[in-house]
């Protein structure tokens, strides 16, 4: 199939074009669909495409499978020809042939043979992915209300399971120095969502490695369930031992970032928070379950595991605003533990509402034949680099739900 970008101008695999005569063949499968492509090359056949147009002749470009070498020279062709940026080459290459698989590697190389690329530039704007999800909007509003421009794009407009190049081009277009990774599937615990979780990281990370931004990502801590302790205080050097879905996939997006900062220079920070709770989200769900339970007067059922009761280190959506935003205006790198640093069970929890409300229900502990890990955060180094502390004591947290009748349905962030 060709898949035309213009009247005259296409793109396809070879095995399909080369045999139609009337059309020229510009044959790009000698080009590598990685890093690495010399300027001159392209240049190269950019002119013979260009040279072709001009004869009035249909090009069409080919490479292996008419994906991301042709529909890259075939920008950089558009740009050329009709002397438009590359930016809006782009945009009419991918609106054309609906290919998204393009190769930021290729694209790029193309894009540096026909123009500058723009550079990001310290002090640029800062990108939120997921910035419609509870955290999002939290550390978005704080960051614009401190003067800073907060470039938000919406799954309507780029879907991070296959449109790198769409945020590419939101890159550049807006002088992105920073970028924050917020955004993950709705259902966070599948399987799917764990591949999803990648697919989206990997997308995001190529972006941010090929324009030299700064990287932030949120990670959990979960990456510790796997600690089968009544209580155990984790600081940045334990090592991580996964044993839920969610864990498995923070811990192996935590080893991609690495990889990145390793092998492309990419200059990152993972923040490591523990569950954060407040009433613009539905999550955690307990909170508002218990609570529903307590007005009613009906019995709240928790839990004890093998190793005792469920404990968390809860952690204010405030607290987490405040750190995310010390952080984007910090120069620390690495990884730092985020949490209240204290461990509640989810027992006192219940008792406090029931307390708050002058309930009448009673407490009852459902046996699970388990392990549960009881993880509270150390977060010496994140106060000791970024002068940030939690605020919220869990008591004020919870004074601010009894204000409310319902949990605000979180929106999905991916």
């Amino acid at each position: 199939m060709i898949r035309w970008i213009t009247e005259k101008l296409g793109t396809s695999s070879w095995e399909f074009a080369h045999a139609f005569p009337d059309l020229y063949i510009v044959d790009v499968r000698d080009l590598v669909d990685k890093p690495g492509n010399e300027i001159t090359a392209i240049r190269a056949r950019i002119a013979e495409a260009v040279d072709s147009l001009a004869r009035g002749e249909k090009v069409v470009i080919c490479c292996d499978y008419g994906i991301s070498r042709s529909n890259s020279i075939a920008a950089g062709v558009l740009a050329a020809a009709e002397k438009i940026p590359m930016e809006a080459a782009v945009q009419r290459v991918l609106t054309a042939t609906g290919e998204s698989e393009i190769k930021l590697e290729v694209l790029d190389a193309v894009w540096r043979a026909v123009e500058p690329p723009l550079q990001t530039v310290s002090g640029g704007s800062i990108l939120i992915t997921g910035a419609s999800g509870f955290i999002g909007a939290a550390i978005t509003k704080r960051l614009r209300e401190s003067g800073q421009t907060v470039v938000t794009p919406s799954h309507q407009e780029i879907d991070l399971l296959q449109d790198a190049i769409r945020l590419d081009l939101i890159v550049k277009k807006h002088r992105v120095g920073k970028m924050v990774h917020l955004a993950a599937p709705r259902v966070y615990t599948s399987n799917l969502s764990l591949g999803h979780m990648l697919v989206m990281l990997k997308n995001v990370l190529d972006v941010a490695a090929r324009n030299g931004l700064q990287f932030y990502y949120l990670s959990s801590w979960e990456i510790y369930s796997g600690y089968r302790t009544q209580a155990l205080l984790a600081d940045e050097t334990l090592p991580a031992r996964p044993a839920s879905t969610y864990g498995y996939a923070k811990h192996l997006s935590e080893m991609l970032i690495r990889t990145y900062a390793e092998q492309h220079s990419l200059v990152s920070l993972i923040l490591r928070s523990s569950p954060v709770y407040g009433v613009q989200s539905d999550r955690p769900k307990f909170i508002w379950n218990f609570l529903s339970k307590a007005r009613q007067g009906q019995e709240i059922v928790t839990h004890r595991y093998l190793n005792g009761l469920p404990a968390l280190d809860l952690l204010h959506i405030e607290d987490l605003q405040a750190a995310l935003f010390k952080a984007l205006t910090s120069e620390v790198t690495g990884e730092l533990n985020i949490g209240s640093g204290t461990l509640v069970t989810t027992a006192e929890v219940a008792r406090l509402l029931i307390e708050k409300t002058g309930s009448s229900s009673t407490i009852r502990h459902l046996p699970i034949e388990s392990y549960i890990g009881n993880i509270a955060m150390d977060t010496s180094r994140a106060k000791r680099l970024l002068a940030w502390q939690p605020t919220v004591h869990l008591s004020q947290g919870l004074d601010q739900y009894l204000q409310h009748e319902h949990p605000v349905k979180e929106r999905a962030n991916e």
